[in-house]
């Protein structure tokens, strides 16, 4: 009965190998190939210094869809660097798993079962498929840091798909995951959120007294600093992702503020890094 409902629907139950069916390759990123897999919208950079596998991990659900005579599927597609180091894959998969998945296996798992979920449990006549883009992709990385990106694309239903893009400053001494407060004093970030301010006003082309509040979802139309951060060799970037501070067609909003223009500003310990970084790309 369950599987005469699903060839009513037009939806197929393939055989049981496709359930499991996952694709994986492995691509040397011993040079810098941002290009063609980081979908991430932030500025590029320079090319790595680390030597590392980037794999890809695909897995197709076992519901066909057929409509006019086309024929399509939901899957999941997970890109991310490995290392031999077991600490920093520990740290890339940190970067991957949000929601408390077990592995990443788990994570493409749970969005497959998911749209399963959804066909058994609902009578659609035409239902469109499902489809996740997970790119994790080293951005940026000296002796002393690297900033990781995860931009994901996913699409479940609706008017049309949506994209975030989660950024993490990691400490590759100690493979921890650094905030903002460990570049700028936390008794200074008022400060520094005005010297953003005036760099974002720069990059979107207004004045110092334009409002903020017509067109961006500032609380109150004043600026407030993105929790996404990361280090680059051109200073501190500020991410905004869609739906942030602005309507979702108007996309995302990247800033970078250069080092010098808040050296004051920095803790003992930013101040080391940065002066690490410097020194390494002199």
């Amino acid at each position: 009965m369950f599987q005469s409902t699903l060839t009513k629907l037009t939806y197929k139950l393939v055989f049981p190998l496709v359930l499991g069916m996952s694709l994986m390759a492995c691509q040397s990123n011993k040079q810098n190939q941002h290009g063609a897999a980081h979908k991430s919208s932030m500025p590029s950079t320079q090319q790595d210094t680390l030597s590392y596998t980037k794999k890809v991990l695909k897995k197709i659900s076992p519901y066909f869809s057929e409509r006019d005579g086309a024929v399509d599927t939901t899957y999941i597609e997970i890109s991310y660097p490995v290392f031999e180091n077991p600490q920093m894959d520990t740290v890339i998969k940190s970067a991957i798993l949000l929601e408390g998945e077990s592995s990443i296996d788990q994570y493409a798992d749970n969005f497959i079962e998911g749209y399963g979920n959804f066909i058994e449990e609902n009578e659609v006549r035409y239902n469109l498929p499902w489809v996740k883009f997970t790119d994790v992709v080293v951005v940026f990385n000296s002796p002393q840091l690297m900033t990781l990106s995860n931009t994901t694309y996913e699409f479940s239903g609706g008017a049309h798909g949506n994209t975030f893009e989660l950024i993490q400053v990691v400490d590759l001494e100690n493979y921890r995951k650094l905030a903002l407060n460990s570049f700028v004093a936390e008794d200074k970030m008022k400060e520094f959120t005005k010297i953003a301010e005036k760099f974002f006003r720069a990059e979107e082309g207004l004045t110092d007294t334009s409002s903020l509040e017509k067109d961006y979802f500032f609380e109150q139309g004043k600026f407030a600093l993105s929790a996404n951060y990361g280090i680059l060799k051109e200073g501190l970037l500020l991410h905004y992702n869609q739906y942030e501070i602005k309507p979702y067609a108007a996309g995302t909003t990247s800033v970078i503020i250069p080092f010098d223009a808040f050296e004051a500003l920095m803790t003992q310990t930013g101040k080391n890094y940065i002066k690490q970084l410097k020194a390494y790309y002199q």
